[in-house]
């Protein structure tokens, strides 16, 4: 009798490397651009996620079992589970993509511990199979990755084991003479790489793929570190290709069944290629230049062939070197992360590829795996994406000529700014715009979690950087951030909560991201005039601008959560941006960004035909600006607090951001605003003025345990967001200092601040933990690069930027 297996749970033989090597699965997440159901009410596409299964050759299914899982993650307090509530699963069978379950209404259990619910499956034969979670009990339409990861078995008999086999190319010769002026080259160990002063590229002579990549943006020579992703017994470069129904047959580990040779002529690589078993035929020239990499491709299919990967040319990249980011026009169509060329390969503190193409039948794909720890970009020509996240290699010929030129980043200084700074604006303008295109908004950095409470900063930079090279424009990626979010896409502190039985908005706990969302659209909406925009998301904008008004529990025109008190000793997460600092019930510094936010509202709405959405804006803003001073001023100090408690207790602990925040916010009066900022200033200076080339700190003053959350209990003042340096919410201290008058101070924090993101050294890849410092200049820890600590580049363009972008006209759904 046939073992009946898990069949999701699979596991590929790995190659013998001592465990090292990469283990192909059977089962694989993937995300899926859907349209929601008309009860949704949604204005765009959501994304779905889904288990796919992918075996060699078909086999019974006889059981599927969905259980409770993890939920998306939204804050760092508890991991919380969720339920699938809506399925689909299709196969693939003798008749087709076939529909085998469709269940619109799976009851929700009671707890994450709630047993399994079974569907027979009847032991149909397949090889292939797609279960999409299509609604989940916590966030409705927009499924996370994590349930779908967790929540099915899909039993059935023992399927047969993966053909193997890694072949390599023919060598057809290496001549590297008759190199152009600019360009070297030297083949060696394999490769064969060439170096000019912008960038370094290395070509496998045994496997169509990189080898070696590097960049400098400022034609220096630094080229020597390589930004690509090599572990052993796993090659993620160059053409991949895993047809639906078999084994891959080009892709990480023990795989590459191709034939073809390699030839090297001067600074042209060329790649003949034929994959037999899927009747693909591969033609890839790259040549070098002192600017940059051409690609002349060619692919030819006998037949059209549906895939669950495939790639013209893959680039995998290391994000502990660099966390990558792809910047361009995401199209929301089958698995996530497609986008058009021309895009930007921006390598934070390296430089950037401007990649273009000659045909509409070329694409890039991006994707990140923060579990894996790579960045994936996709090349991609003559392929068709489907909804369940396939793509169809289409039969003919298909032809493209592409190119990747190192470039700046496409924002500039006056002539006049101090060196740092001008080189600051020049190489960073850009890294704080941390796109996702697989999931499509802007994030921490491009492979970690988005978190919609850093919109303001967000629009802080995009509506200044603007359209930094032809058809990229950062405020377009800006305008899908905030439609994710609209349409009830979740993210960190934003999204739905679990609270024993009840559900409830993360934005009653984390009032910033209520607030922070609507300033980055309230700014968004500063540089536009598409009313028709703001006319589609009207019932939306009205739901999130009703529920933010809700939160004014006792009608100051204060917000307050009931959920996060601020209480002594209560340990509470934050009701703000410093998450594990125990800001609650009355928040300063939400409650200024709240006030920027209705003014700006107030004006724009009605410009933009929007006026009912603006009613009674200006009347809260002024009730709110009433109460400000009395619930925040700390007459001892003469500055404002960060937050008053819900049992009346002022909390101040010289906080430099908070109250920058409100002196940028205009809710004081201008003789307070300088009164304020120029007394911390002196407490600043008092307190010893920390080299602020490492950034500046949250607070001058230790926080006491009992306003700090429990992770952050017994840690010294100076460690992470109890007043450690950072560059992270340090332009609204310096815009401050800008405001109040205080020029020259400002001009001596911004300088230093600007000194380290120009060379690198305020950040570095994802997970390398120096993007925090403790007083001294040692690190401490945090994502390494954060979207944070690039806000000040906004104060560096507004002081010395040479352009001001013109509006954004258009808009696309």
């Amino acid at each position: 009798m046939t073992a009946t297996v898990d069949l999701l749970s699979l596991i590929e033989r790995p190659p013998p490397l001592g465990g090292m090597g990469f283990r192909n699965r059977s089962g694989v997440t993937v995300a899926i651009w859907a349209d929601g159901e008309p009860s949704d009410a949604l204005v765009g596409r959501r994304i779905v996620h889904a288990r796919t299964l992918r075996l060699p050759a078909p086999t019974a299914l006889r059981t599927l079992r969905v259980r409770p899982g993890r939920g998306y993650h939204k804050c760092g307090s508890e991991d919380q589970w969720d339920a699938v509530t809506a399925i689909r699963l299709r196969a693939l069978t003798g008749a087709g993509w076939t529909t085998l379950l469709d269940v619109a209404d799976l009851p929700v259990p009671v707890d994450g511990s709630a047993p399994p619910v079974e569907f027979d499956l009847g032991g149909v034969e397949t090889s292939a199979a797609v279960i999409e979670v299509r609604r989940s009990a916590l966030d409705g339409p927009w499924t996370p990755w994590n349930l779908a990861d967790d929540a099915f078995e899909l039993l059935g008999d023992d399927p047969v084991a993966p053909t193997q086999g890694e072949a390599r190319l023919r060598n057809a010769g290496v001549d590297l003479s008759g190199l152009p002026d600019g360009v070297s080259a030297e083949a060696d160990r394999g490769e064969v790489r060439f170096a000019t002063d912008r960038y370094a590229v290395g070509f496998s002579l045994g496997r169509a793929g990189f080898s070696f990549l590097a960049v400098d943006d400022e034609g220096h020579g630094r080229v020597d570190r390589d930004l690509l992703l090599h572990r052993p017994g796993v090659n993620l470069q160059g053409v991949m290709l895993h047809p639906v129904g078999g084994s891959s047959l080009v892709g990480p580990a023990l795989r590459c069944r191709v034939d073809g040779e390699v030839r090297v002529t001067g600074a042209t690589v060329t790649y003949d290629l034929t994959i037999p078993d899927a009747g693909q035929r591969l033609r890839l020239a790259w040549t070098m230049t002192p600017e940059g990499l051409e690609l002349d491709a060619t692919r030819t299919s006998g037949r059209a062939i549906e895939a669950w990967e495939s790639a013209l040319w893959q680039t995998a990249l290391d994000p502990g070197v660099a966390a990558t980011t792809t910047l361009g026009t995401v199209r929301r169509i089958g698995r996530t992360g497609l986008l058009d060329l021309p895009l930007l390969l921006h390598v934070p503190g390296h430089g950037s590829f401007h990649v273009t193409g000659d045909s509409t039948d070329a694409a890039w794909r991006s994707d990140a795996d923060r579990g894996n720890g790579w960045l994936l970009g996709e090349l991609k020509l003559g392929e068709e994406p489907t909804d369940r996240g396939t793509v169809v290699l289409a039969e003919g010929t298909f032809h493209a000529r592409m190119s990747w030129r190192v470039t700046d980043t496409g924002v500039e200084a006056r002539e006049e700014a101090p060196e740092p700074i001008a080189r600051a604006i020049r190489r960073t303008a850009l890294t704080g715009l941390s796109y996702r295109a697989d999931t499509g908004t802007y994030s921490n950095n491009s492979v970690s979690i988005h978190c919609p409470m850093s919109m303001d900063t967000w629009s802080a930079l995009a509506v200044r950087c603007g359209e930094v090279a032809p058809g990229i424009d950062t405020r377009a990626m800006l305008r899908d951030s905030l439609e994710r979010w609209l349409d009830g896409g979740p993210g960190y502190a934003s999204g739905t909560l679990r609270d024993g039985p009840v559900l409830r908005p993360a934005e009653d706990e984390y009032l910033i991201s209520g607030v922070g969302t609507l300033l980055g659209l309230a700014e968004y909406l500063e540089g536009s005039d598409d009313a028709a925009w703001v006319d589609a998301y009207r019932p939306r904008l009205r739901a999130h601008l009703d529920a933010l008004a809700a939160r004014d529990l006792d009608g100051d025109g204060l917000i307050e959560s009931p959920h996060r008190r601020g209480v002594s000793g209560e340990h509470d997460w934050s009701t703000n941006w410093y998450d594990v600092v125990s800001f609650g019930w009355k928040d300063a510094y939400v409650n200024a960004l709240l006030f920027r936010t209705l003014r700006l509202l107030a004006v724009s709405l009605p410009r933009l035909g929007a006026g009912d959405l603006a009613d009674g804006l200006t009347e809260w803003a002024t009730r709110l600006q009433r109460a400000f001073l009395p619930a925040f001023h700390n007459p001892d100090t003469g500055w404002i607090a960060g937050w008053r408690s819900a049992d009346g207790a002022l909390h101040d602990h010289a906080f430099l951001a908070v109250n920058a925040i409100v002196a940028t916010s205009g809710v004081l009066s201008p003789e307070r605003e300088r009164a304020v900022i120029a007394a911390l200033w002196d407490e600043y200076q008092r307190c010893g003025a920390p080299d602020a080339r490492w950034g500046l700190p949250n607070n001058l003053w230790s926080i006491p345990d009992a306003d700090l959350t429990a992770p952050m209990q017994g840690f010294p003042h100076g460690f992470y967001l109890n007043g450690a340096l950072s560059h992270s919410q340090s332009r609204h201290f310096v815009a401050a200092l800008f405001r109040v008058g205080m020029a020259a101070e400002a001009e001596s924090l911004l300088t230093p601040l600007c000194e380290t993101l120009a060379d690198g050294t305020a950040f570095g890849g994802s997970q390398t933990g120096v993007d925090w410092r403790y007083w001294d200049g040692a690190t401490c820890g945090y994502e390494g690069q954060l979207t944070e600590q690039f806000g000040i580049l906004a104060v560096a363009l507004d002081r010395y930027g040479r352009d001001v972008p013109a509006p954004l006209r258009t808009a696309r759904r």
